[in-house]
Formats: C-alpha cells, structure tokens, sequence
C-alpha cells in the first residue's frame, strides 16, 4: 500500500506539472511621452535596416555603410556594450563594405601596437599560430570565436585581393618593448655580428626609458636622456631600413617585418617626449597608421566602450574621439553600437554578500529602463537598423533624440539589480553621427 502511495503520488505531480498554468506574458510596454512617440515614430520611418545573419554585406548594405562613411577617413566603432556576438560582425561587414567601395585598407583595435603588428603579418602572409597572436593582445575580447572569425575573414580576403589589401593594427602603446625584442632578434646572418649587437646597444635606451619614473629617477628620467634616446631610435630605423634595401630574397620578409616594428619604435619614442595626454597620443597613433597606408589612407576603428565617442567622462576621462575630431573634424565619423535586449558575456555583479562574481558567463540583460535611448530605439520593428543622427528633425522628437538621454553601457560587468547603474548620458549628433542598432543580441563564445 505505502509503494502504490508513493506511485500515485507521483503521478499526481506529473500530470500537474503537465498542466501547469503557462509563464505568464511579457510586461505591457510602457506609454511613450509625445516627444518620446514621435522620437519613435521617426526612427521607425529613417532607420536604414539590414540583414544581420549575413556575414558579409549585400549591395544594399554596402551602399549605406559607405553613404554614412562619406569622405571620412577613420570610421570609429564605440562598442559601447561589450559581450555581444553580433558586434564583431558589425564591425566585420562594415570594414568589407569600406573596402571595396570606399578604400579603406585596414582596421585597427584598441590594443598595442607592436603586438596587432604581428596579426597585420598573419593576415597577409599566413604566419604565426593566430590564437597565440590574438590572446597576446591582452583581452578575453580579443581571444573570441568572432575575431577568430573576422581575423581568418581578412586573411581570405587578402589572399583574393591583392590590390586591396586589409591591415590588422592596433592604436595603444602601453610599451614598445615587443617591438624592440622584433628588431633586436634578428639574426648574424641577416645582420652581421656587429649591426646586431650595434642595434642592441642603440635600443636599449627604450627599456631604460619606458622603466624609469619621470622625474625620479635621475639620468633615466631627465629630458636630454629621453631626447638622446629619440635620435638613437631615428638611427636605428634608418640602419634597418638600409638593411632593407640589401637584403636578400630569403630575408626581405623578416627585415620589412623588423623595419615595421622599428619605425613604431620611433614614433613612439618621438611621441613620449611630447608628454602628450592619453587621448592625443592615441590619435597620433590612428593618423600614424592612417598616414602609413597612404596620404589619404582609410581606417575602420574598433574602440572600447566609448572610446569613440566625442565626449568625455566624470568630467576627467576625455575620448580619442574628442582629440580625433580636434585633429581632423569631418574626416573622423563616430558611430556608438547599441541593443534592446538579450543575453552578453560580461562578469556579473551582486548588490548583495555575493558581490563580483568571478569570471565571465552569458548574463541575461533586462528590458530597457524608462528614458533612455534603448526605450525609444526599440519600438522599432526592425530587428537591426543604421541611424544617421545628423538627420534629426527640428521637433519635439528630433529635441529628445539629441539628449542628453542614458544609454546602456556594459564593459566587462552588469548588476541586473541596478541596471542604471550601467548607463552613461548621451548626446546625438554631439558625442555620435549615428547608432547601429541590434534590438535582440547574444553572447560572444570563447
């Protein structure tokens, strides 16, 4: 009797669970304000939708990108949410429909210099072990499935596209130690015994300045040392560049590759002797290799967050950006990445004993919260769109668009407790030209 209870019993549960009452619906959209409804209602009628599962664009696709491009020399994308598999290939799509119809001829990371070089020379040769150059740029990012995926998309396009060649870069230079051990370990047989101990000596001068304390620290820290360092540097690039033009066949590749690495050497000593702040130095960076692929070259821009961005943050933490737009003001488009809704690859955080929980895992982002551009720019039926903010009309919607308005900005963590904690202000036309938009995203793999 106990043993037929117990079964009866259990089948109670399961036709219960069976028949349980369905998860209930999802909340009733909140009402929009006037200026809201018509903030609504215009990006409804000028969002520029495009096909997301593509991994390459179609004509139609490739016509808005280069349209919003215009006469731009540097495309910069903000992330601005990090953990999405759909921005990479964003990004990805854009920078093939710039090259083909626009001349862009490289897209650059924010991620050191010397280090993105040895990417630039995988995806036009082949050579190296790609995971390792990826995961030696310093972030999990960097090390996904998506730009193992954009990388080997750029390798096979440079294998087809001789005349058009994409370059891989990346525009900080935390050290340029990377690039001196490049330079530094060619060998006897390329260089002679005394060129290379010649070029150990000339570059040793990097490792002393880039470990000395500004001010601190005596000879190694005083400007005519710094100064000293800059024309050593200058002769080291011009001695491999001679190397270069010598070099034979068998070694053409190894020197070019070691007169690159050089040459970042240089203006990198070149720039830290201008004491420059963070975001000019990084806009030197850009028109440096911008100015490398030619007197009108072309780049796509991957930055973090909103680093793009013309704008700064708490008042102190100013954008390459703002110093790109100082520098070249109409060459530089601005572009901020943002979603609805959906699932990121980010650290979670708790309000609670829990706090940072450790490491990454697909973290369910909630509804946009009320005012923010999310709200508006998912009433949108369109699952992916392109906005030009330049277009804003003079009304009551065109007023709100322009903000300032909060925006979603997961960098590497999320409190689903206290969303807004993870929204920044936001102005359109001012900070951005335009958004791209995803309204459902999911987690970049690793």
């Amino acid at each position: 009797m106990r043993t037929s209870a117990v079964l009866l019993a259990a089948a109670a549960v399961s036709i219960s669970a069976c028949h349980s009452a369905p998860p209930p619906p999802p909340p009733i959209p909140r009402v929009l304000s006037d200026s809201e409804a018509m903030a609504a209602t215009w990006v409804q009628a000028h969002g520029l939708q495009f096909t997301l599962g593509d991994s390459m664009p179609n004509a139609a696709d490739r016509a808005q990108i280069v349209s919003l491009a215009g006469d731009a020399r540097i495309v910069g994308f903000s992330e601005l949410n990090e953990g999405t598999r759909e921005f990479p290939l964003i990004v990805r799509r854009s920078l093939f429909a710039l090259a083909d119809g626009a001349g862009f001829r490289g897209i650059a990371i924010q991620a050191p210099m010397p280090e993105a070089l040895e990417v630039d020379r995988y995806v036009r040769t082949g050579q190296g072990d790609i995971r390792r150059l990826l995961r030696a740029l310093g972030q999990w990012r960097w090390e996904s499935r998506e730009m193992l995926d954009l990388v080997a998309a750029i390798r096979s396009w440079n294998e087809s596209h001789a005349d058009k060649q994409i370059g891989f870069y990346g525009f900080e230079i935390p050290s340029a130690m990377h690039a001196v051990e490049v330079v530094t370990a060619l060998p006897d047989s390329i260089t002679g015994p005394s060129l290379k101990a010649w070029l150990a000596q000339t570059y040793s001068c990097v490792y002393t300045s880039e470990s000395a304390h500004w001010g601190l620290e005596g000879r190694a820290s005083d400007s005519t040392f710094w100064n000293q360092c800059g024309v050593s540097t200058k002769a080291g690039l011009d001695s491999v560049n001679a190397l270069r033009r010598r070099a034979s066949a068998a070694h053409a590749t190894a020197v070019a590759f070691a007169a690159e690495m050089a040459s970042v050497i240089q203006h990198h000593v070149t720039l830290s002797l201008k004491h420059t702040n963070r975001q000019d130095s990084n806009a030197e960076h850009l028109l440096y290799l911008a100015n490398n692929l030619g007197p009108d070259g072309k780049l796509v821009v991957w930055g973090g967050d909103v680093e793009m961005g013309r704008l700064t943050l708490d008042k102190t933490t100013v954008q390459t950006g703002v110093s790109l737009n100082t520098k070249i003001g109409e060459k530089f488009r601005p572009i901020a990445f943002m979603y609805g809704d959906g699932v990121v690859r980010t650290r979670r955080l708790g309000t609670g004993r829990g706090g940072v929980q450790p490491g990454l895992s697909n973290v369910t982002i909630l509804p946009p919260n009320a005012n923010t551009y999310e709200d508006v720019l998912i009433r949108s039926q369109a699952p992916a769109y392109w906005l030009d903010a330049r277009t804003l009309p003079n009304d009551i919607g065109g007023a709100w668009l322009r903000g300032p308005r909060r925006a979603r900005f997961v960098t590497g963590e999320y409190v689903p407790a206290a969303a807004e904690l993870t929204e920044t202000p936001i102005e359109l036309p001012a900070f951005f030209d335009a958004i791209v938009y995803v309204r459902h995203v999911t987690p970049a793999r690793q």
